[in-house]
């Protein structure tokens, strides 16, 4: 089942939450080192608002944040714990055998990791669609931009 926006915008606020209280800032001195007046950063803490690209950017560079924590609430809190396989599960030996494009994406999702979130929110949207919309979208045309 989908997630509405506000839910996702919900969670994303607790998470920034959490994280403001993990590093014991004010949320003025929070605010400032993701480059956001305390308003802008108060109404992404309290669901008011999503958090745009600078702002996830930002708390990915300077804070080490996974992007896959903060949004879809998966895995470590920070990318160095992901890398390190913490709460991760190993990738399967068969997929040594990948073909090559499959290994260059991965090779690309593992250094940026907003790029990764972008193909994972494309591959959730894709793989929650039932079979015959994604038949009848591939007919029509539709989905493309």
């Amino acid at each position: 089942m989908r997630k509405s926006t506000e839910s996702i915008r919900g969670g994303v606020a607790r998470r920034l939450a959490k994280l403001r209280y993990l590093y014991n800032y004010p949320l003025q001195e929070m605010a400032r080192r993701v480059g956001l007046s305390s308003s802008g950063y108060f109404k992404n803490e309290n669901g008011v608002s999503f958090p745009k690209l600078e702002t996830l950017q930002r708390l990915e560079k300077d804070f080490d944040v996974s992007m896959d924590w903060l949004i879809f609430n998966k895995g470590p809190i920070h990318y160095k714990d992901v890398l390190a396989g913490k709460g991760v599960e190993k990738i399967s030996p068969s997929l040594e055998a990948t073909v090559p494009e499959i290994k260059e994406l991965m090779g690309c999702m593992e250094q940026d990791i907003l790029f990764r979130h972008e193909v994972l929110v494309f591959f959730y949207k894709y793989r929650n669609k039932k079979p015959e919309s994604l038949e009848q979208e591939r007919e029509t045309g539709a989905g493309k931009k």
